[in-house]
């Protein structure tokens, strides 16, 4: 049995230096495959020519565990190349193996983009607040409410997104944690609700860590299960501030 990482000063330093440039190189791989948008903004705007192709080979990678494809190896030598070895560079290993064939699962098909990354400082849509506009969309179908429209995650239609979600929180490994991430996919892909996949292959590599494996559980229940925004009176403007976390 591994024995959870004991977190120094000196190791949370390397810890945070290695998530930020792992993300950065995320965010430069994912956005290779997309046009960016017009008038200044830098959000994916369409598939580039040839990332369809690309997309279909991560998928089929995807059926595999890590290393037994060569397939997404020119993807991971990208962002770990120079990054060293051992048990973090494992773990990331594999979430960025599982995380790309989630990202092409759900980019398959769609002309939209499904990845819209963190803008502007601002965090991206992580999966517990994708979820939780899924949950809004599936509650807002309702001829009778049970709770006020600011909580449609405790509605009766949304037990099934909630089993799941709750399911996904209490993995105990990356693989078990992208099973059941695999399990939602498709429900946001149906509604076309896109998520930041470069934050979900960071969370993912985090769960590989007891240490910080309740952290990333914890960070997609709260983003769940925060109330919506009380609906506008009087023609006022009501604002949510999913991206601002």
């Amino acid at each position: 049995m591994t024995s959870p990482t004991v977190w120094t000063d000196g190791h949370l330093n390397r810890a945070a230096e290695w998530r930020r440039e792992c993300e950065r190189r995320l965010q430069r791989e994912l956005g290779e495959l997309f046009t960016e948008g017009g008038e200044g903004k830098r959000a994916p705007s369409a598939l580039r020519e040839g990332a369809p192709a690309t997309l279909n080979r991560w998928r089929k990678a995807f059926a595999g565990p890590p290393r037994s494809n060569p397939v997404l190896a020119m993807p991971i030598a990208n962002i770990l190349g120079d990054l060293g070895e051992g048990r973090q560079a494992r773990r990331w290993e594999e979430a960025i193996h599982y995380g790309l064939g989630l990202f092409a699962v759900h980019q398959q098909s769609k002309d939209a983009p499904m990845h819209v990354p963190a803008e502007r400082g601002q965090a991206g849509f992580s999966l517990g607040s994708a979820c939780r506009e899924l949950a809004r969309r599936k509650a807002g179908e309702l001829e009778k409410r049970e709770y006020p429209p600011q909580l449609p995650q405790h509605e009766s239609v949304n037990r099934g997104l909630v089993r799941r979600l709750d399911a996904a929180v209490g993995a105990g490994s990356t693989r078990e944690a992208v099973q059941h991430v695999r399990g939602l996919i498709p429900l946001l892909k149906a509604e076309d609700i896109a998520l930041d996949h470069g934050r979900l292959i960071t969370a993912l590599a985090e769960s590989g860590d007891p240490a910080r494996r309740g952290r990333v559980g914890y960070g997609w229940s709260r983003d769940f299960y925060r109330p919506l925004p009380a609906p506008a009176r009087d023609g006022a403007a009501s604002e949510d501030d999913d991206s601002k976390e």
